[in-house]
């Protein structure tokens, strides 16, 4: 029978909300601490779940026991925050990524895998329904060899400039799920990478950060498919997610997820529901189901669906983005 768990909370911003709701909903765990440097946010979210705020994971760790840590605090502290987890013995829900940094991510990584630890990284996208029923088709192998695989990721608006400032750029931020769907569909083979990236929405805004708002990427995986990906932090109809692969022997899509499913038809033709907002929205219940495989992990009934190491891979292909946008030229690496 499943044991009842404690958990320790690090970070208490937006996305600390989302995973408090989707304990919430599964039931089976609770948060018993909360740990974030700023002690009004830190104490309000605390609070609003009956939980005890602490100012650091040491000092949490000093006077509770947990049995995992979720965390969600700002990327710079991720890769340190793992390895003080996993040395404690303590199995790890993370946010992506593991770091903006391979040095960092592989250093990490070492003390991860040295530690036997499992750690969740939080790339939602797996995660998700109707993804993980495209990622089970390609793998049963009914779309025979895999020729062509077409994303389109399209944000409804930029993030707020204070978001901008430390996000680590578009690529990293918001392209390195599609990056890391691409691994997850295709493997972490030889690939060839070719990139473009370019400011429509705010040009002075995004140079001034050094970051950019549309991309289009060719990633050729070798002896594998042809990859494109065509991305805007602008789309003024709504959050545009959507993805095709391609095989010898047919296809599989995964569409756009509307408000409503309903559509009218009048004398001036059909009409169909808006798009979702945002990703909040659209994967909401991936965020629940990754949640899910975590807990499962902690009850040691299932291995964590996404790794460090999985996020290296994605990390290592947004490397070769930024480079061949850098340098106008094609790049290559042997092996994600």
């Amino acid at each position: 029978m499943p044991k009842y768990l404690s958990l320790c909370l690090i970070g208490a911003g937006r996305i600390a909300k989302v995973h408090i709701r989707s304990i919430a909903a599964l039931g089976g765990a609770e948060i018993t601490a909360v740990v974030d440097p700023a002690n009004e946010a830190g104490e309000r979210v605390a609070a609003s779940i009956g939980a005890r705020w602490y100012s650091d994971f040491e000092q949490a760790c000093a006077a509770q026991v947990f049995d995992g840590a979720i965390i969600a605090a700002p990327t710079g502290l991720h890769a340190s925050l793992i390895e003080a987890c996993v040395r404690r013995g303590l199995p790890v829900f993370c946010e992506k990524p593991v770091d903006q940094t391979l040095e960092r991510v592989d250093a990490c990584l070492e003390v991860v895998e040295a530690s036997g630890v499992p750690v969740l990284m939080a790339f939602h996208r797996r995660f998700d329904a109707a993804r993980r029923e495209v990622h089970d088709i390609v793998r049963s192998g009914t779309l025979g060899k895999i020729e062509h695989v077409l994303q389109i990721s399209r944000d409804p608006r930029l993030p707020d400039e204070s978001f901008i400032a430390h996000s680590g750029g578009m690529v990293k931020d918001m392209l390195i799920h599609d990056l890391d769907e691409l691994t997850w569909l295709c493997g972490t083979g030889g690939v060839f990478v070719h990139a473009d990236l370019r400011r429509f929405v705010d040009p002075p805004l995004l140079a001034k950060y050094e970051d950019f708002d549309t991309a289009a990427i060719t990633v050729v995986f070798d002896d594998g498919p042809q990859c494109q990906l065509s991305a805007s932090r602008r789309s003024a109809y709504g959050f545009d997610q959507r993805l095709e692969v391609f095989g010898a022997n047919g296809m599989v899509t995964c569409p756009n997820v509307h408000t409503s499913t309903i559509i009218s038809a009048a004398r001036e033709g059909f009409c169909g529901a808006p798009l979702l907002d945002h990703f909040p929205q659209r994967y909401e219940a991936a965020y629940a189901a990754e949640m899910r495989n975590f807990l499962d992990v902690l009850n040691d009934t299932a291995k964590p669906h996404c790794t460090v190491r999985d996020a290296r891979a994605a990390l290592v292909l947004a490397e070769l983005v930024i480079k061949s946008a850098r340098t106008g030229k094609r790049v290559r690496a042997d092996r994600l």
